[in-house]
């Protein structure tokens, strides 16, 4: 999540709040949810010289949910964590862990999304595959 900080700076700048949008909008390859890809399209075309903090936030969330992690805190390689969660998928408690992790495993990507980063290290925690602490 942006800091506080992060929020303010965007907000207040066209410069930079209209080409993130921009670069959004051209990096999902029509993935975004419709009021998603409303707001980044109207966002990158904003005429007012700053947004308010709601939607510097919401664009800042959405840059952060597209991010790609290769590695999670520690540099803990995310490929070989989907490969040993996998195998040790039928320890979990959840079924749409499992789910979770097989269509990772089978999507054969590297990384994960900032929006399944969450999932994903707490997965890692319930296998053992990284400490509590992470």
């Amino acid at each position: 999540m942006a800091s506080w900080r992060e929020i303010d700076r965007v907000r207040k700048s066209p410069k930079t709040f209209k080409p993130l949008a921009a670069q959004l909008l051209k990096q999902s390859n029509g993935t975004w949810w419709d009021y998603a890809e409303r707001f980044l399209r109207d966002v990158s075309q904003y005429r007012l010289p700053e947004l308010n903090a709601r939607q510097a936030e919401y664009l800042l969330k959405l840059r952060d949910d597209k991010a790609t992690h290769y590695t999670i805190r520690g540099g803990f390689s995310v490929a070989i964590l989907i490969k040993n969660c996998f195998e040790a998928r039928l320890d979990l408690s959840n079924d749409e862990d499992i789910e979770f992790i097989t269509s990772l495993h089978n999507s054969g990507r590297p990384f994960v999304t900032g929006r399944q980063l969450g999932w994903f290290i707490r997965i890692c925690k319930e296998l053992g595959e990284v400490e509590g602490y992470i």
